[in-house]
């Protein structure tokens, strides 16, 4: 395990755990690839189909002109505005609509399931559903066979069922209701067939989110579509059916004011129509009535004289008539929502202006309104906008109308100094004039209305496209996906990054002994030595004439003993002890001390660990008398604790016995110093089994008898701060003369070229 503190890689660790690993990555890259190639052969083949339009902004709002524009100061808001209406659910549902695309249905082409694009196998005829399948999809599955049909629907992950029958046209009992198929075509016993049935609002939805629909650039009039599914055909019409929905409808949109206008012009025309003909019966008669046959050419002077008065005077006053039309529209709140006729010949520029821009936004809150609610504050705002504006129209009309008054007032005087002189002529000339005049205002008129209907009329029977396309729907050739290759390097590359990460985490939250050399190079006291795992389990490892990895590696640590015990010592009192339990403390003292025994040394093995003793079980000793026992009671004898070992003559063992109440009491008696000077007469080497040294203070109060501790390590069980813990010890003097032994190391890591399987 790395130090907390150093952040450096240690490469050689790195590789060392990839090799020791590297099963992990092999069966991680298998696993991984065939789930990758599953995957892949389950997924239908997927392409790209884009278009791009552009927009004629102009053509959908009929100003020719921007000012800001002009000035290149646009936003082009308009744009994005369009984007929003294309993504729209309404025109998504027409183009369905349009398309038939509402139903789904499905052949099985080995492991896929591809969709079919018009040539639907069957359709699903909804006799009776159940309350849950009205609002929910579900798929219809038939699989033809040879007495008949078998016929699988499924709703959900987990509702499925199953029934077979003869016909389809037959009524069909199933988890979401009663259907009834329809074939299309003959079905193959060799496919398998499916329908999907989705409510049509879900169904908009899903496409709303495969269609994608951006603005090229911010400031680009230019509109992308793009959609990626697995049937491009069907891609390729359902966005030219868009462009075409969307083409229509704004069509619709811009040709509103021009209908509105043709019906203001017909009712008009028809109106100044009756009044034409009305004055023209009126001159017929007057001439009857009164005998006149060549009275133009008797008031020719008189009217060539004041023609062009009663041109400004007919032309004054046909503005009036329309500035008063627009004024009672304008006045009847039941046209408030209607667009206002604004090209039928009204020259005022400012008026004309108003009139087109109130038109503009009136028309881009009916096409809002298709998509959103009354509530909406978009269309809250444009109500408001739209009373300010018609207020200022009403305004504008009304300093028109002045003007207009002011100057046919001034055209009037004018006239009436011609209508002084008229009075010399004759009456009958004089009322000549009069009717004539007024024939010829109604004529022009209604040559003027006529004039604006056909201009009308021809702007109704333009067709020109807002959105033009730009690039026509088309599959991207190199779109296709998922690709094998890349299917199977991700998979592969997932098969290593994945079992990688494993294996990092596990090392991160890793907090044991895992590194022998890191171990070694971390701890401040000598290592005698490495153990390999046993994996036998046995207690006893090291036997007379045994060459295992165990046993040698026992040799090992007894002869590297000699370099740490004291010289001058005769009789040396070794403790064994751990940090926790678990360690192989009583494992290590009992195969230490038998290891010493055997090279002919008079070896006791002292059991010292009287909260949880292990010696007597190691040996098989009976528990009678003992350790505990001599140092409660002071009629008891060394003699009468001591027992051979039962596993070499030269070995002998002083079990605990029984655990007392009052353990750290009797460790500090001056018998226990008593029966340590006893043993260092009688054997060569006092080996002792201890308590853990973290959990209780029974081994610090040992120190005092010890020539030499040593503190067993268990490879990947001791929590790698108890090095830290050791070394405090060590620096802090609570203990003398301390050695290390590290313990269950993997066989092949162990030792010093000792490796390979134990005997």
């Amino acid at each position: 395990m790395e130090q907390r503190n150093n952040q450096e890689i240690d490469i050689r660790k790195v590789v060392r755990i990839v090799l020791e690993h590297w099963w992990w990555f092999a069966i991680g890259m298998v696993l991984f690839v065939a789930l990758g190639l599953l995957h892949y052969f389950r997924t239908p083949e997927q392409w790209t189909t884009d278009a791009s339009v552009v927009l004629r902004l102009e053509e959908m709002s009929g100003n020719k002109l921007d000012p800001l524009a002009m000035l290149g100061m646009s936003d082009n808001s308009a744009t994005d505005d369009e984007v929003v209406v294309m993504s729209s659910r309404g025109l998504m549902a027409q183009a369905l609509e349009a398309q038939g695309l509402y139903e789904t249905s499905y052949v099985r082409k080995g492991l896929r399931w591809q969709e079919e694009f018009r040539a639907h196998a069957f359709s699903i005829e909804c006799i009776e559903l159940t309350r849950k399948a009205k609002n929910a999809t579900f798929f219809v599955t038939v699989k033809p066979t040879r007495s008949g049909y078998k016929v699988k629907t499924q709703m959900g992950r987990w509702r499925r069922s199953t029934t077979r029958v003869k016909t389809l046209d037959e009524p069909i009992q199933t988890i979401v209701g009663t259907l009834r198929l329809h074939p299309n075509r003959e079905l193959s016993r060799d496919s398998v067939y499916r329908a999907q049935r989705m409510l049509p609002e879900l169904k908009v939805a899903e496409y709303c989110r495969m269609v994608k629909i951006t603005q090229h650039k911010k400031e680009s009039n230019i509109i992308n579509m793009v959609i990626t599914s697995a049937v491009p055909e069907r891609d390729k019409a359902l966005l030219n059916q868009l462009i075409e929905q969307y083409n229509l409808n704004a069509i619709v949109d811009r040709n509103m004011i021009a209908s509105n206008t043709a019906t203001f012009i017909n009712e008009r025309m028809n109106k100044i129509e009756s009044e034409l003909i009305e004055s023209e019966k009126t001159v017929a008669s007057y001439k009857k009535q009164n005998n006149i046959a060549d009275i133009e050419t008797q008031a020719r002077i008189l009217l060539e004289k004041n023609s062009a008065e009663q041109n400004a005077i007919l032309g004054i006053e046909t503005q009036l008539s329309l500035v008063d039309y627009v004024d009672a529209f304008l006045r009847d709140e039941s046209k408030r929502n209607s667009l206002i006729p604004s090209n039928i010949g009204i020259t005022d520029a400012s008026l004309g202006s108003g009139l087109a821009q109130y038109n503009a936004i009136l028309l881009q809150k009916m096409r809002i309104q298709r998509t959103a609610t009354e509530t909406n504050p978009v269309i809250e705002q444009m109500d408001s906008q739209l009373a300010t504006m018609r207020q200022n129209i009403m305004a504008t009309i009304s300093s028109v109308r002045e003007s207009l008054q002011i100057r046919l007032a001034s055209l009037q005087a004018q006239d009436s100094k011609y209508n002084r002189q008229l009075k010399e002529a004759p009456e009958l000339e004089r009322e000549y004039v009069r009717v004539v005049r007024d024939q010829k205002i109604k004529e022009q008129l209604y040559l003027f209305l006529y004039e604006k209907r056909e201009e009308n009329a021809l702007m109704l029977a333009a067709t020109s496209m807002p959105a033009k396309i730009v690039n026509v729907p088309q599959r991207d050739a190199e779109s296709r996906r998922p690709k094998l290759k890349y299917v199977v390097v991700l998979s592969g590359l997932a098969g290593v990054v994945i079992p990688a990460i494993i294996l990092y985490l596990l090392i991160l939250f890793n907090d044991k002994i895992d590194d022998e050399k890191e171990f070694e190079r971390r701890i401040k006291a000598p290592l005698l030595g490495q153990l390999v795992e046993n994996s036998r389990h046995a207690r006893i490892a090291i036997r007379e004439g045994e060459s295992t990895v165990s046993a040698e590696l026992f040799r090992l640590i007894r002869t590297n003993l000699r370099f740490v015990l004291p010289v001058d010592v005769q009789s040396p009192v070794v403790l064994v002890s751990s940090c926790i339990n678990g360690e192989g403390k009583s494992y290590v003292s009992s195969n230490t001390a038998l290891s010493l025994a055997m090279l002919g040394k008079k070896v006791a093995l002292v059991g010292l660990d009287i909260r949880k003793p292990m010696l007597a079980d190691y040996f098989q000793l009976p528990s009678r008398g003992c350790l505990t026992a001599y140092l409660s009671e002071s009629d008891v004898k060394v003699d009468d604790i001591i027992i051979p070992s039962g596993e070499h003559e030269n070995l002998d063992v002083i079990p605990c016995g029984a655990i007392p109440p009052n353990p750290s009491e009797l460790l500090q008696t001056t018998r226990l110093d008593e029966l340590f000077m006893e043993l260092r007469k009688r054997y060569d080497y006092i080996i002792v089994d201890t308590a853990p040294v973290a959990l209780v203070s029974d081994t610090y109060l040992l120190d005092r008898i010890a020539d030499l501790t040593i503190f067993v390590c268990r490879y990947k069980y001791t929590p790698s701060e108890m090095v830290d813990y050791i070394n405090r010890i060590i620096e802090q003097k609570r203990m003398h003369n301390i050695a290390c032994v590290l313990n269950g190391v993997k066989g092949a890591r162990a030792g010093y070229g000792y490796g390979g399987q134990q005997q």
